[in-house]
């Protein structure tokens, strides 16, 4: 589209005007606030005038300048083959635009600031969903590295291989958004753990000892949400989350303890038994090259699964007028055990 194709007298001369302003061989762009008819904030176009055409307007706005006048620009002369290209717009300012998951749980998250422990199975794609729903802040902990065989379950890639999960996990929330503000440790917990601007723990390192320091955390006053999650050994279909609301003093740990009696003595829920019973012969596999460490079964697409449900789950938590505490037990529904869901309230 050329230059003088519709633009008026006036577009010119603002373009000329911050155009004269450059170096030659510079392009120039311009941003023009369009109107909304129905009112409001305007639409946004941006369009963009190449190097040889802005040269052109330079030349134009020197040889019609005169002294303490605006210089105008005729658009009969500028040059018929004066290209401008306009620019598609990703308008994303708060004002015209209605994020598409406002309507959902996991809106709880938006704005909050997320500590996730332990980066691997479930840690590494609820960490993609936190940040996709808007937190503003998280703080990812985990000591291990990526090795192959890692990548047929959790949230990496091959370039992240030989790489620190934190690390690799950090660049990829940075690229799916580009304001969240990432911390990294490569430890268990926090180096400090200070808790007094963190909103939400969610610990995903299916350890005891981090257990009893999550029950510590929640003894004290003003805390955090406190969230546990894991999946079972053998097949990866099962997930189990022990929230604790800072109106609780008791933590995950506590929670899990008395679902875990409930959910042993109640037949109908055999299927989440083995969430509490030691695990079976061959549940875990140590894998020759790809991992060193006893790990288990399960893959992407089932861990991906639990950690989404799970994660909206706790959003629907974190979003709650009255704060509610608990253990939720859920089966995918591919899983032997079908599609199941159950809530036990902390007592």
């Amino acid at each position: 589209m050329p230059v003088n194709a519709g633009i008026s007298k006036t577009l010119l001369t603002v373009l000329g005007t911050s155009a004269i302003r450059k170096p030659e061989g510079v392009p120039q762009a311009v941003v023009i606030a369009v109107p909304h008819p129905a009112g409001g904030p305007p639409h946004l176009l941006v369009a963009s005038i190449p190097a040889s055409g802005a040269d052109h307007l330079r030349t134009l706005m020197r040889a019609g300048r005169k002294e303490g006048f605006v210089t105008e620009v005729p658009p009969e002369k500028v040059a018929a083959d004066t290209p401008v290209e306009w620019w598609r717009v990703s308008d994303d300012r708060a004002e015209v635009t209605t994020r598409r998951d406002w309507s959902r749980p996991v809106a709880a998250f938006s704005g909050k600031t997320v500590h996730i422990w332990g980066c691997g199975g479930l840690g590494s794609w609820v960490a993609d969903y936190v940040v996709r729903a808007g937190a503003k802040e998280v703080t990812l902990c985990d000591p291990g590295s990526i090795t192959t065989g890692l990548l047929v379950r959790q949230n990496f890639t091959e370039a992240d291989v030989g790489n620190a999960k934190v690390e690799a996990l950090a660049r990829r929330l940075r690229a799916i958004n580009d304001t969240v503000k990432v911390s990294v440790h490569g430890t268990v917990i926090p180096d400090e753990l200070d808790l007094t601007a963190v909103d939400l723990i969610i610990d995903a390192t299916v350890s005891i000892a981090i257990s009893r320091v999550l029950d510590s955390v929640a003894a004290g006053l003003g805390r955090p949400a406190l969230a546990q999650m894991a999946t079972d050994a053998r097949t990866g279909t099962l997930g189990i989350m022990s929230v604790s609301m800072p109106n609780l003093t008791g933590g995950p740990l506590s929670i899990d303890r008395q679902a875990g009696k409930r959910v042993l003595s109640d037949g109908t829920l055999e299927a989440f038994h083995d969430l509490w019973n030691t695990s079976e012969m061959n549940a875990e596999i140590i894998p020759t090259r790809g991992c060193s460490t006893p790990t288990f079964h399960g893959s992407a697409a089932d861990l991906a699964g639990v950690a989404a449900s799970l994660t909206s789950i706790l959003g629907s938590h974190i979003g709650a007028v009255t704060p509610v505490s608990g253990t939720h037990l859920i089966s995918l529904p591919h899983g032997e055990a079908g599609p199941l869901r159950t809530f036990l309230p902390a007592e």
